[in-house]
């Protein structure tokens, strides 16, 4: 296995670019710098639009826009490193970054620090997630936490009313499973998705019952027990008539389209996503979504962090570093641009921009800022990036999840054979 250190950031002496209208660096005539995202029609639109900002601004660079779901991104990517074509700034998340910079396909921003590259308003902390092996490779361009999305409607309806029946910030899994039932028996409509096949939620339940996903040595973290625990505590609230039918959830299994997600489709109450994509997903409802945390165990043991919840970062294919850099830089510290940019990446990591943003918040992107402020303090600690392997991990958990759906298999058999197969693939990664 190809291993990093934990990071150790160095940072940069002497003064930094400010990019003020006008002191942005002279580049050569007819530079093109590609820009490649994973996105959906809000964050796409958004992205255009500033890209066309900069365009203006900078004579003699165009940057142009390149976009996919994110299920067929990273498909698409590793494609581009095979043929050495990548763009000149691809987005990152924080649970890969490991890969590709072990792979080569991203290199190191340091040298571009205080000259094409402005890094001196983003929070230490964000700074930090994007510094591995000493070396800064990542920009955040947005905070990010797991956020549980709710129909407003549909709980009032079944009058489910929070900090009434029950404390978004603070619920169990057996509160879930009561109040989601409810939910159905008023409306019709499933209280919950069911998160069996979720490795997002997985990941949080095993912080909450005092393990790691990796462990420090790269192994993996959770146990047998844990392992069987969460999928029959999902077996639970889905018996309880809670969530839809197995053979439905199953057949979403691994999707992250956001418009099939239940609460847009109307299928379910409560859908679980990033604090990222919470604009996203109100742009495709009608009814008010309120936002809660993920469910907890009993002893209410933190497992959701707050991590960047993407990076931009310089590919090693990149023509032109320093006009790359300098696109990159405007995309996190120009303040018309991230005025257009907004929440919808998550919070932003740059102080002035924060500040700047803060009396024009939408209704939905005020509701993102005031759950950071509740979860402040109340999260996990940020573990380093996952190692090499940890993507084909989670799609061995998806598979397999889809057998326990489908009562193919009993818990504890798939829990067994999930452990062995995460454990040869991290072994050989």
């Amino acid at each position: 296995m190809n291993k990093l250190n934990r990071r150790h950031f160095l940072g940069a002496s002497g003064s930094v670019l400010a990019l003020a209208a006008m002191g942005r660096p002279a580049f050569a005539q007819n530079t093109q710098i590609r820009h490649f995202w994973w996105g959906n029609p809000e964050r796409d639109k958004r992205t255009f639009a500033v890209i066309d900002i900069y365009n203006e601004k900078t004579p003699g660079v165009t940057v142009v826009g390149e976009t996919l779901g994110f299920a067929d991104y990273f498909t698409k990517l590793t494609t581009q490193i095979a043929g050495g074509n990548m763009p000149d700034v691809i987005q990152q998340g924080y649970g890969v970054l490991f890969e590709y910079i072990a792979n080569g396909a991203v290199v190191p921003l340091d040298e571009y620090i205080g000259n094409s590259l402005d890094i001196s308003k983003i929070d230490q902390s964000a700074i930090d997630a994007g510094t591995v092996d000493g070396k800064f490779y990542a920009l955040s361009i947005g905070a990010n936490s797991h956020m549980a999305m709710y129909n407003t409607r549909m709980f009032e309806e079944a009058g489910v009313v929070p900090g009434e029946t029950f404390d978004p910030y603070a619920y169990t899994y057996d509160e879930l499973a009561e109040f989601a039932a409810t939910i159905k028996d008023a409306t019709g409509v499933p209280g919950t998705d069911d998160n069996t096949a979720d490795y997002q939620n997985f990941s949080d339940f095993v912080v909450q019952k005092g393990a790691m996903l990796y462990n420090e040595d790269g192994s993996y973290g959770p146990t047998q027990e844990i392992v069987e625990e969460y999928w029959s505590t999902w077996e639970k609230i889905r018996n309880a008539g809670g969530t839809p039918p197995a053979q439905e959830t199953a057949g979403l299994a691994g999707v992250s389209e956001l418009s099939q997600m239940g609460v847009v489709t109307g299928n379910t109450a409560m859908t679980y996503l990033w604090s990222n994509q919470l604009v996203g997903v109100q742009s495709l409802m009608e009814d008010k979504l309120g936002v809660a945390t993920y469910p907890n165990t009993p002893d209410m043991v933190p497992g959701s962090v707050i991590q960047p919840s993407q990076f931009v970062c310089l590919t090693r294919d990149s023509s032109d570093p320093e006009a790359a850099t300098a696109y990159m830089s405007a995309f996190v510290n120009d303040l018309e641009m991230t005025k257009v940019l907004g929440l919808e990446r998550g919070i932003p990591s740059q102080s002035e921009v924060r500040a700047a943003l803060q009396p024009d918040l939408t209704e939905v992107e005020a509701l993102s800022v005031e759950y950071f402020d509740k979860i402040q303090g109340s999260t996990a600690a940020l573990p380093p990036p996952p190692p090499s392997g940890s993507n084909e991990v989670e799609q061995t958990f998806e598979r397999l999840a889809v057998a326990v759906l489908l009562e193919q298999r009993s818990i504890p058999e798939v829990a067994s054979d999930f452990l062995r197969q995460a454990n040869a693939i991290l072994r050989r990664a």
